[in-house]
């Protein structure tokens, strides 16, 4: 068996934003250079309240958003940003151009986003135990079941002065995952394995030593299972 290397890990987080659009409002659109660079805009048609300002939203480059309700299908499916701006993204994947007239649904998907700069981080999940033990058989020692799990984690990280969102998330409960091994294009033959599960940002401590780089220790209460996961296809594919 391989052995894994610390570099290879990762953190990444997911707010799972999603962001519902009226009928007629999302045009998909050939970018200036081709299929690397197509355009999705959101407009006011509807009224104002449907256009989405992805900027003041949270979308960012690099996020992954599955988009869903599209009349065509060729644009049901995960996109890579690019670019952000007010009320247009930039993807990486070619899209089938038009306005659609489908009711469009877009959703942050995994494995979520990146705050450069981690270094270390660390998980500790547990069982809780019940003492069974009874009087005719106590003499053998205390017996026990298990009860319910509780996970926490840790991670650390460099200050960074522009994006640092996380700052915003104290006692927001978010997604997050833990890569052993992270794959920037997973396959059978070089998969990526993650532990992942929902968590509420508990604490947020920061070192800011005269003669180093500022660091930001975030704590994590875990929600619910920690789960051991293994991707083998592509990020922008549900396989």
């Amino acid at each position: 068996m391989a052995v894994i290397s610390g570099v290879n890990g990762a953190v990444y987080w997911n707010e799972e934003l999603t962001h519902p659009a009226l009928a007629n409002s999302i045009t998909f659109g050939e970018g200036t250079t081709g299929a690397t660079d197509q355009t999705i805009t959101s407009s006011t048609a509807g009224g104002a309240t449907g256009k989405i300002d992805f900027e003041t939203e949270g979308y960012s480059v690099g996020m992954l958003i599955k988009v869903s309700g599209a009349t065509s299908t060729g644009n049901n499916r995960i996109f890579t940003i690019n670019t952000v701006s007010s009320g247009v993204l930039t993807v990486n994947e070619a899209v089938t151009t038009g306005t659609d007239t489908g009711v469009i649904t877009f959703l942050e998907t995994e494995p979520g986003y990146e705050e450069m700069g981690f270094y270390n981080w660390a998980t500790n999940y547990k069982v809780d135990l019940l003492d069974t033990t009874a009087f005719d058989t106590s003499s053998e020692g205390r017996s026990y079941i298990s009860s319910i799990t509780n996970w926490t984690a840790s991670a650390d990280k460099y200050f960074l002065s522009t994006g640092n969102a996380i700052n915003d998330w104290l006692g927001e409960t978010v997604k997050i995952r833990f890569f052993l091994n992270y794959v920037s294009i997973p396959s059978t033959s070089s998969p990526s394995h993650y532990y992942e599960g929902n968590t509420i940002v508990t604490g947020i401590d920061q070192g800011t030593p005269v003669d180093a780089l500022i660091t930001q220790n975030i704590g994590f209460q875990g929600v619910g299972a920690l789960t051991l996961k293994t991707k083998t296809a592509a990020w922008n594919t549900t396989g």
